[in-house]
């Protein structure tokens, strides 16, 4: 999830539980405001702390295998929620400011939240995380909300007219006003979905201006709560949608796994890559799905998010099946199963990209190989999660990671 989004929501649940909670013996209602949200705030974008050290080790592989790393575990967030508590403790201390044990106790709780809640949102797209490390080291995937989703920074409209910081109200009026901006004007939403977004930032807006601070600081919550679950059930309902469609068109493979990325304020259209196994085949085969065939044709949607453009460095082939209304046929890619193994065992690139990779894709580049993970495939070229791989070409990541290949079993079969 993009930080926008994790600071908007934070702020939106920090003055949401200080309006909640009895006021502080010993805090002045600004001071104890400040503390709530500037702990939710930095909490809330702390555990992407790890770009820090990602950006040192300077590989393309070392960046997608800890990014999302250790920090974005539970185990990183009580460590990053002790670091912030004793941060306060020692601001408090040197203030002279002698908190109570309330005051202490929702410290540590806020501390807490804000590290999760990041694990939370970013949990709710497709990239994936691993909050249970050191106990389960395997990648879990949401695969239900897109990593810049406009629908939830309107949401934080609800603060507007309630938080009392002047320049805390014209930043989250600029997001919210650029959230609404881009879906009018950047393609990728469609105007009867960015006419619902606009009026729920209005609504929330006036909710603001008009009725009490719990009132909207609740609606504001409600909201996020229920657009993230509606995106969750359509995400399984489209799933389990394409995973009938494909036994249906492709009866003799044997499904993997069915990644879903949805489209920015909409809930109907998605990106569908499945991941399946044909015998020694491993085959992966793209397309896009509309939930809503009659009102948005899944060729619609296609046309819709331009980043999903035809060109890729993975040489896709035409899939032999007719394209409808409801699902759009986008291309296929066919290699031994045996493959992706024999290059893990051989280059060191390979074998820490595809601790990453949910699907892995390989192909041959002169005397040598490209190798690559199709979620992020949107170039011709080289591009973020892809590695070029030959005699004398092997660049090894400088930092070793934990983490369970998402596609094992595929790998184990070659080595």
């Amino acid at each position: 999830m993009d930080n926008v989004t994790h600071t908007l929501i934070s702020i939106l649940v920090a003055e949401t539980v200080h309006r909640s909670v009895p006021p502080s013996a010993v805090l002045s209602d600004r001071a104890r405001r400040g503390v709530a949200i500037t702990v939710m705030a930095v909490g809330g974008n702390l555990p992407d702390v790890d770009i820090a050290y990602t950006g040192w080790a300077a590989t393309t592989t070392d960046y997608l295998l800890h990014h999302r790393g250790h920090t974005h575990t539970i185990v990183g967030a009580l460590g990053l929620s002790v670091v912030m508590f004793a941060g306060v403790w020692l601001w408090w201390r040197f203030r002279k400011v002698e908190p109570r044990r309330a005051d202490l106790g929702l410290l540590a709780a806020l501390a807490l939240l804000g590290p999760l809640l990041h694990i939370g949102l970013d949990f709710t797209n497709s990239y994936g995380v691993h909050p249970f490390w050191p106990v389960d080291n395997r990648w879990h995937y949401g695969d239900a909300v897109f990593i810049v989703e406009p629908l939830l920074w309107a949401c934080a409209a609800a603060l507007l007219f309630v938080v009392p910081s002047r320049v805390m109200r014209i930043l989250i009026g600029l997001a919210v006003v650029t959230a609404v901006g881009a879906s009018w004007f950047s393609g990728l939403v469609p105007p009867s979905l960015a006419i619902v977004l606009t009026l729920l930032t209005v609504g929330l807006a006036a909710l603001g201006r008009f009725a009490s601070a719990r009132t909207a600081l609740g609606a504001g919550v409600a909201a996020w709560l229920v657009l993230t679950a509606m995106f969750v059930v359509t995400s399984r309902t489209a799933e389990s949608r394409v995973e009938a469609l494909l036994v249906e068109r492709f009866p003799q493979a044997r499904t993997l796994d069915v990644v879903l990325t949805p489209m920015p304020a909409n809930p109907v259209c998605r990106d569908v890559i499945a991941v399946q196994r044909v015998g020694d085949e491993y085959v992966v085969r793209r397309a896009f799905h509309s939930l809503a065939p009659g009102w948005m044709s899944a060729d619609r949607c296609s046309r819709s998010y331009p980043s999903r453009g035809s060109e890729t460095t993975a040489p896709l082939t035409p899939i032999a099946q007719a394209s409808t209304d409801e699902v759009a046929w986008r291309g296929e890619l066919t290699v031994p199963v045996a493959l992706l193994g024999s290059l893990a065992g051989e280059y060191c690139a390979v074998d820490a990209l595809l601790q990453f990779a949910r699907v892995p894709w390989a192909a041959r580049e002169g005397d040598g190989w490209v190798v690559g993970d199709l979620r992020y495939d949107q170039e011709a070229g080289l591009g973020l999660a892809e590695v070029a791989v030959g005699p004398g070409r092997d660049e090894c990541p400088r930092l070793p990671a934990p983490w369970t290949p998402p596609r094992e079993s595929l790998l184990n079969s070659g080595r």
